[in-house]
């Protein structure tokens, strides 16, 4: 019987999931000698080739030097503007127009929208359009006259002040834009003349409440106005028309918030920048050709 139990559940190893420390231990203590081997090896090699590692990063450094020179300097700076009752999207399809001008090179075109001259439309290196009140923006909606930004990089940076102007009149020249800004001025003087017109009336009756009104064969006419009602009455007609007033004297295109800064230094290249990518790219080459030198030599003394 229990023969037949034993033929029935054949024996299984046992596996135990006990991890033994001492080997982990080992382990560690195996890699940090070998780090620290290899650390003062490298420090070797380092005192051993210093000569070469330092010509090697100065070749690399005047390297970098030398394609910090064939690089052409150019200025970065941005400019907001405040669009009329305009879709900004239209602004945007706009500025990426002149952006594709730019990058396509065709300078000829770009004068001709820009009418700056062509050497100074060839020193436009890039325009990029930024709307500030994205994230603002919900769903299944558009942003209409919300200010946005136009990003310019220039490779002379006396072109900025000139370049703004440019940007201001080419978007105000724009046909459907002015037609837009047209339509609104003339709402506008539509309705600062009906209110001039309800405020005269308003006055003409406060100045007739203020008169006395007898009796004419035994009859009363006129109904008893309210003065103060009145006045409040103009007041607020008054505060309207003088809002619409402003807005008609600000109305335009597109008005310029804050302008381009005439930046002194340039965005790029940046010396140091060169020469600290330059010298460690030249550390790093110049160390392993050092490692690759000594194991040489090592071979070749066995």
């Amino acid at each position: 019987m229990p023969q037949e139990i034993k033929e029935q559940h054949p024996y299984k190893p046992d596996y135990s999931d006990e991890v033994d420390l001492r080997e982990v231990l080992h382990w560690i203590r195996n890699g940090i000698h070998g780090f620290r081997a290899w650390c003062k090896y490298a420090l070797g090699v380092l005192v051993r080739y210093l000569p070469l590692i330092l010509l090697l990063i100065a070749l690399l450094m005047g390297t970098s030097y030398y394609l910090f020179t064939r690089e052409r300097p150019y200025y970065t700076s941005s400019a907001t503007l405040l669009p009329g009752n305009i879709r900004n999207e239209y602004f945007k399809a706009e500025i990426n127009r002149l952006a594709d001008l730019v990058r396509d090179g065709n300078h000829a075109v770009l004068n001709a929208e820009l009418k700056l001259g062509v050497e100074q439309s060839a020193q436009i290196k890039s325009l990029t359009f930024l709307n500030l009140e994205e994230e603002k923006i919900e769903e299944d909606s558009v942003l209409e006259g919300a200010p946005f930004q136009v990003k310019a990089e220039v490779y002379d940076n006396t072109l900025f002040i000139p370049l703004q102007k440019a940007l201001q009149s080419y978007l105000g020249q724009n046909v459907y834009f002015a037609k837009r800004t047209q339509a609104r001025k003339e709402q506008l003087e539509q309705q600062i003349t009906k209110l001039k017109q309800d405020i005269a009336t308003i006055d003409s009756l406060v100045r007739a409440s203020g008169t006395t009104r007898g009796p004419v064969n035994g009859f009363v006419y006129g109904e008893p106005l309210d003065p103060s009602g009145l006045y409040r009455q103009s007041t607020l007609m008054l505060e309207d028309m003088s809002k619409l007033e402003a807005e008609l004297k600000e109305l335009e295109t597109v008005q310029v918030v804050v302008g381009f800064a005439p930046m002194i230094h340039p965005t790029a290249p940046i010396l140091k920048k060169y020469l600290l990518v330059g010298g460690t790219i030249g550390g790093l080459v110049a160390f392993l050709v050092a490692l690759w030198i000594d194991k040489r030599r090592k071979k070749a003394s066995l």
